[in-house]
């Protein structure tokens, strides 16, 4: 027996032969001179217009299988191939430096590539796979290549150096088990679809895969755990565990449709908390009674101009529609050093996390916030619109914004541009400054929202991203839910809702604790929100002065 170990990506434990998927390496790419080049880029140019079609069809059955959100990919990888980027450095490696067509789309799309694996942001860092698989599917047709599964006709757990999205939805999900990488991180497109079908994954495996090709195997796509050739007592012990998952996985399923209601009569509402428009059919699909947080940051990071108001628009309105009528909260952009945003004058930083971030970006950028402001009006009459202030610390600040808001309804007015009557703005509590004030706050907004990862770090002044302080770092420290209860009673004293997210939220354990500190909402990441409903219904808050005692 031997284990391994990587990195959790997709939950879940599977049990079965290994079958390594083997494929060309990129070095098999040739590369030679051509004197034809008008010949050779018509032959790309080909290639092009058979890729495209055959990513419509990738799209069309990745649509029967999962959600047309999550299958968006495929016409993104389109989108990619008519990049202007993209086609021109094709086309000058073609035409001016009389390389072949096949070396013209590797290098190219190898180039744009590296400058994603470069980026410090973690989403977008891993869309340099997407780059890669576009450009794969023309390379396929130019210079194909036959990859190699050693079983393809009973279940199979699939083992792979590295999977790429289009590779992922073309297995027969019938034989389908789960899978096993080398390369891979959480927020690939490959990890997405893995979540989307509901099967384990495992990524960053050290060592090749291929020495345990038909070798029997246990992936556990939690802990991340691999174990080749279990012995007897290692099976039973995952084939119960397997058992007692697939029984949670049907009792969350149970929860849909269900209210969030406590076993004594308490309601609270389960709101989603999405990272970027990637997450709305998984939160649609968790049952969210609507949108908490929708952040807007992802918009603006690793580019070389901020997003212009058309674009904002079109994300926000696709938002507001997704949720047909129910409320929505769209975070305004809380830029920082950290989101190296080359476009606007933030130095670099030692500590970012307490700099120059946040509402003190937007204000000190007037333009650059009215448009987005303009994108949220205009997209507010597509649902139930509200905003979402971030890193607020002082009454002054949320009065400077009401004053930009008036400013904005009075420019779409002159434009005849519609927007809601009423749009709710609310304030992101992070600090324990705004925590102490919010009395003041909530006397002059419409709600607001804990974040409870940024309370926590401020209050104990922690990094919590420093693994030195790991074991000091400490969620659950009286002075947060002080803080937290603190929130909730000046906000309902001033007849406000409080909404709390962040991992606290997330966390069934936490709750009860939450509960009776009476928050109205909590925002949950989709992929927790039915675990989140469980424990609401599974809990009672009949004793809810003892529960406050002990904080």
């Amino acid at each position: 027996m031997l284990e391994l170990y990587g990195k959790g990506v997709s939950n879940g434990i599977a049990i079965g032969r290994l079958s390594f998927y083997a494929k060309s390496t990129d070095n098999n790419v040739p590369k030679y001179s051509v004197s034809d080049t008008a010949s050779e880029y018509k032959r790309y140019k080909t290639a092009v217009k058979l890729a495209k079609q055959r990513l419509q069809l990738l799209y069309d059955e990745a649509c029967k299988r999962i959600s047309k959100s999550e299958s968006v990919i495929f016409q993104t990888h389109i989108m990619i191939l008519e990049d202007s980027k993209f086609v021109e450095t094709v086309e000058k490696l073609i035409l001016a430096e009389h390389l072949n067509a096949e070396f013209a789309v590797y290098d190219t799309a190898l180039k744009i590539a590296e400058i994603f694996r470069s980026l410090d942001d973690e989403y977008l860092r891993q869309r340099y796979t997407d780059i890669i698989d576009a450009a794969n599917t023309v390379l396929d047709i130019l210079h194909p290549k036959k990859p190699i599964m050693a079983d393809k006709t009973s279940p199979v757990i699939v083992a792979a150096a590295e999977l790429l999205p289009s590779e992922t939805i073309s297995f027969n999900q019938n034989n389908l088990l789960g899978f096993i990488t080398s390369k891979g991180s959480r927020n690939s497109h490959t990890a997405i679809l893995a979540r989307t079908l509901g099967l384990p994954l495992v990524t960053q495996i050290k060592g090749s895969l291929s020495r345990f090709d038909g070798m029997e195997a246990i992936i556990d796509g939690q802990t991340g755990r691999v174990v080749i050739n279990p012995d007897h007592n290692t099976l039973a012990h995952y084939m119960a565990k397997q058992r007692m998952y697939r029984e949670k996985l049907q009792n969350l399923k149970n929860q849909l449709g269900l209210p969030a209601v406590t076993r004594n009569g308490q309601r609270i509402r389960l709101l989603a908390r999405i990272e970027n428009i990637d997450g709305l059919e998984s939160a649609r699909k968790s049952d969210a009674e609507g949108v908490g947080i929708f952040r807007t940051d992802y918009l603006y990071a690793k580019r070389k101009s901020p997003p212009s108001e058309e674009e904002q628009f079109s994300v926000y309105k696709t938002v507001l529609r997704a949720f047909e009528g129910r409320p929505v909260v769209i975070a305004a952009a809380n830029l920082g050093s950290e989101k190296s945003i080359s476009y606007l004058d933030i130095p670099e930083e030692n500590n970012p996390a307490i700099g120059y971030k946040g509402i003190r970006v937007l204000l000190d950028n007037k333009e650059l916030f009215m448009t987005q402001l303009r994108a949220l009006y205009r997209a507010s009459v597509y649902g139930r619109l509200s905003i979402l202030l971030p890193m607020v610390n002082n009454t002054e600040e949320i009065e400077y914004v009401k004053r930009t808001l008036e400013e904005v309804k009075l420019e779409l007015k002159s434009k005849g541009q519609e927007h809601a009557d009423r749009i709710g703005l609310g304030v992101m509590i992070e600090t324990p400054a705004a925590a102490l004030i919010s009395d003041e706050i909530c006397r002059i907004t419409d709600f607001v929202t804990i974040g409870t990862n940024s309370l926590t770090q401020y209050t104990l002044a922690m990094d919590r991203e420093n693994q030195k302080l790991e074991y000091f770092y400490e969620p659950y420290h009286k002075a947060v839910l002080r803080l937290i209860r603190l929130v909730c009673s000046n906000a309902h004293k001033s007849g406000k809702t409080v909404a709390v997210c962040g991992e606290l939220a997330c966390d069934p354990h936490m709750t009860k604790s939450l509960l009776a500190m009476e928050a109205d909402e909590l925002i949950v990441m989709p992929s927790k929100l039915l675990d989140i409903k469980s424990a609401v219904r599974g809990c009672d808050t009949t004793d809810k002065d003892k529960i406050l005692s002990r904080i």
